[in-house]
């Protein structure tokens, strides 16, 4: 028997995509009342972390295996790693305000999502003082039983805009490693197989400046929190960013898109991403790593699109 390779099923599922709007599956459940709860505790813990400088504040409802993705920075894998970031970025910066507004909060089942924006002011070590804005995704684990605790699974954000002070961002004194350069996980039969498709579709429409293409694999009620850009929801707004953006994009000298996670939740799919990139734009050239978190719904006629995703630089 043949098997069909991403790149043929790829085109399959393009043509699928094209024919026509696909109906979307039916939104999340209601957040239950004590989870949103827990939520707004954290919003107000992780704000006092940062204006108190007391980071334990921050970490303690994380879960052992934590995962954090910084803008800037490698990823951080595990609770004692994601204290000792919190603690070398208070020791580096002094924060003088600090804001959360939450866009959306979701239940995906095993999981609680939370999407919003933030703003910082912070004073940097040359005396410096910034403030900025940006995007987070949260993703907490439903703990087992009825007791209603969440455990932090994931904390991902990046920036509306390139901060000035962007190298102070990293922490090289961290354990942390980049995602890209971690083992991918395996294609195998089901969902797995399509994003490998899927992903194999959007590395040549993103190779080709083919932003109608790329702007199909989300949903009509996507949002994606941009990397240096603004929260973009909804279809027409999806169609116009991902034309634009594709545009403005360098030329591609190679592109490689690794899926390194896929957490299957049932109606969603949480994936775990990187891309490596060499890349050129008249005199300048380079090679480029980064990361994202993309949740990928279900439509009606079993159809994965990304219904949620961020990303951002290391």
């Amino acid at each position: 028997m043949k098997h069909l390779s991403p790149i043929l099923l790829a085109a399959s599922l393009l043509a699928s995509l094209a024919t026509g709007a696909v109906t979307a599956a039916a939104g999340p459940p209601e957040v239950a009342r004590e989870h949103r709860a827990a939520l707004d505790a954290y919003r107000t813990a992780i704000t006092g972390a940062y204006l108190r400088g007391m980071p334990e504040d921050a970490v303690r409802p994380m879960a052992d295996s934590v995962r954090l993705m910084p803008a800037y920075q490698k990823s951080i894998f595990g609770k004692a790693d994601a204290a000792t970031y919190y603690q070398a970025f208070l020791k580096r910066f002094t924060v003088r305000a600090y804001e959360r507004t939450p866009i959306e909060v979701a239940d995906l089942g095993q999981r609680v999502l939370e999407i919003g924006r933030f703003t910082m002011t912070l004073t940097t070590r040359d005396s410096a003082t910034h403030t900025f804005t940006g995007k987070y995704m949260d993703l907490w684990d439903k703990s087992p039983g009825t007791s209603g605790a969440l455990r932090l699974h994931t904390a991902a954000w990046n920036h509306d805009e390139l901060p000035k002070f962007a190298d102070q961002l990293r922490f090289p004194e961290v354990p942390s490693a980049h995602l890209a350069l971690q083992a991918r996980a395996p294609v195998v039969a089901g969902i797995r197989l399509e994003l490998a498709a899927l992903q194999k579709l959007e590395e040549s429409a993103i190779a080709q400046h083919d932003g109608k293409t790329w702007a199909l694999i989300y949903a009509d009620d996507g949002i994606v929190l941009s990397n240096q850009g603004t929260v973009v929801s909804g279809r027409q707004a999806l169609d116009e960013y991902f034309e634009r953006h594709a545009r403005a994009l360098p030329v591609f000298e190679k592109l490689d898109l690794r899926t390194h996670q896929v957490d299957d939740l049932g109606d969603y799919v949480v994936e775990y991403a990187s891309g490596v990139v060499t890349w050129k734009m008249n005199e300048w050239s380079g090679v480029s790593l980064g990361k994202g978190v993309l949740i990928w719904q279900r439509s009606e006629r079993g159809m994965p699109r990304i219904w949620r995703a961020i990303s951002m630089y290391d």
